[in-house]
């Protein structure tokens, strides 16, 4: 994986400033948990100070019910994604990160990823559909010969859709090699892990770098 750590590194170069003002996410104030109170700060900022909070939350309860909602509110109201039914939510909520990376694979990882940063957010990070394909388009950017497929995920926006539709005709006239549906996951993390030590930040930041570029990487990659 050292290739595709080169590449985000070089790409991190790019990008990485100290604002980090290409992170668009933003944070429904009227809406957080209770005990959140969000500092002035951009969307970068402020979403770094929600994962660690968020955190320290669910390090200090012990409440099923309290830990539960922290979940949900990460997955659904912030993450929104509101498919999810109470019993997956428990799940998300009772498993141990083995257990889900280990029996999910890439079923429901939008969601059960974002239960994970919850629950451990320097050891964790999301990973969807916009992570998976800026993955990939920076190894064709940087012209990686081997390139290495990471799942291609649906997604309910047009130019993901556009992208994905293009990578599986790439990864099939090429035989690309696929990630393994088992570790594939650890193996992201530990290429974010690499990265952030390389560019002196966490793994947050990496992760929310590949979000958030993943609509610009696509239209460079494909239709420029």
């Amino acid at each position: 994986m050292n290739n595709i750590e080169k590449a985000i590194e070089q790409y991190c170069d790019l990008n990485l400033t100290n604002e980090n003002n290409w992170y668009n996410w933003s944070i429904d104030m009227n809406n957080l948990p209770e005990q959140i109170n969000i500092s002035d700060g951009n969307n970068y900022e402020q979403n770094i100070q929600l994962k660690q909070d968020l955190n320290k939350l669910w390090a200090k309860t012990n409440n099923q019910e309290e830990k539960e909602n922290l979940i949900k509110y990460y997955i659904k109201d912030w993450g929104g994604i509101r498919t999810n039914r109470p019993e997956t939510i428990k799940k998300y909520t009772a498993s141990t990160a083995e257990e889900l990376i280990n029996t999910l694979g890439k079923r429901g990882i939008a969601s059960w990823s974002k239960a994970l940063v919850v629950k451990d957010f320097e050891n964790y990070a999301i990973f969807d559909a916009r992570v998976s394909i800026s993955l990939n388009c920076i190894q064709i950017l940087h012209k990686k010969k081997d390139i290495v497929l990471f799942p291609i995920l649906s997604s309910r926006n047009n130019v993901i859709k556009r992208g994905n539709d293009q990578l599986k005709i790439l990864a099939r006239n090429y035989n690309w090699t696929k990630v393994s549906e088992n570790n594939f996951y650890m193996q992201y993390i530990d290429i974010l892990k690499s990265v952030a030590k390389a560019k002196e930040t966490n793994i947050s930041t990496i992760e929310m770098l590949l979000f958030a570029k993943a609509e610009e990487l696509v239209l460079e990659t494909f239709f420029n």
